[in-house]
């Protein structure tokens, strides 16, 4: 958290992927949001997130964020609500209580019913990218829309007016991520796309490269870069030693340890 607002971020964010969810209690996620605030201090937006909660739980959760601090609640859509107008409810009940964040790919007739909802006010698209550029086009004036992934979906998406970004770099590299950004700010999108080319998608082919993924190579970039342990939950395995030693060499290669 540190690593990314001083580095530049305006924004400190969980959500259920990156954040590990699946992997902590119900307590740890919201001591985890808790840790949030207290280290933003105001000087970020901070969102929390929520697991697949059904309407009871996601609200005890809202009530939670918002006494502690949170500014806006990214809902991950509850598995069981069958229906758009349902759906609609769930999202509003929540925006009763503070700001919310729509993730996803929820169907257009679930997003026409949410349109009356002021307190919906955000949008992390996580769908295909025929569906975020159309979403942005039909619900411009509605949303703040940020996405997800790489820098390089990003730039798809800037002309669309999607101006704020997941952002890989930031928890342990800003300088990229500060880069990056100034660049696409002057819509300078040579010096962009070279960021992209000289530092995420060689970053992305370690990644592949590495037998667990994107997550524990993330990971292990933070420890070799001083911000935080490399160790993940079973049943995911974290980076051996020999590991770590394979990915600062790569990391090295491509300017992108301390």
């Amino acid at each position: 958290i540190e690593t990314g607002i001083t580095g530049g971020s305006d924004i400190a964010l969980l959500t259920v992927g990156d954040s590990q969810f699946d992997y902590l209690s119900d307590e740890e996620v919201a001591e985890l949001t808790r840790v949030l605030v207290a280290e933003s201090a105001g000087r970020a937006v901070t969102v929390a997130a929520t697991k697949r909660w059904w309407t009871g739980k996601a609200l005890e959760f809202a009530h939670c964020c918002r006494e502690i601090g949170v500014d806006m609640l990214m809902m991950l859509p509850s598995q069981h609500v069958l229906s758009a107008a349902d759906l609609a409810d769930w999202y509003k009940a929540v925006a009763q209580v503070m700001p919310v964040m729509l993730v996803g790919k929820p169907d257009y007739q679930v997003l026409d019913g949410l349109l009356d909802e002021p307190r919906v006010c955000a949008f992390k698209e996580d769908g295909t990218l025929e569906y975020a550029l159309e979403t942005m086009t039909k619900y411009a004036h509605q949303w703040a829309f940020l996405t997800g992934g790489f820098y390089r979906r990003h730039l798809t998406q800037w002309p669309y007016g999607c101006h704020a970004f997941f952002s890989w770099a930031s928890s342990f590299a800003p300088r990229v991520a500060d880069r990056y950004w100034q660049a696409v700010q002057k819509n300078d999108l040579a010096s962009a796309t070279q960021v992209i080319v000289e530092f995420e998608a060689p970053f992305a082919q370690l990644a592949k490269r590495n037998p667990e993924g994107w997550q524990a190579t993330w990971r292990g970039a933070f420890e070799l870069n001083g911000v935080a342990q490399r160790y993940l939950r079973p049943p995911r395995r974290s980076l051996t030693d020999a590991e770590m030693e394979e990915l600062a060499d790569g990391l090295r290669q491509i300017d992108l340890l301390a």
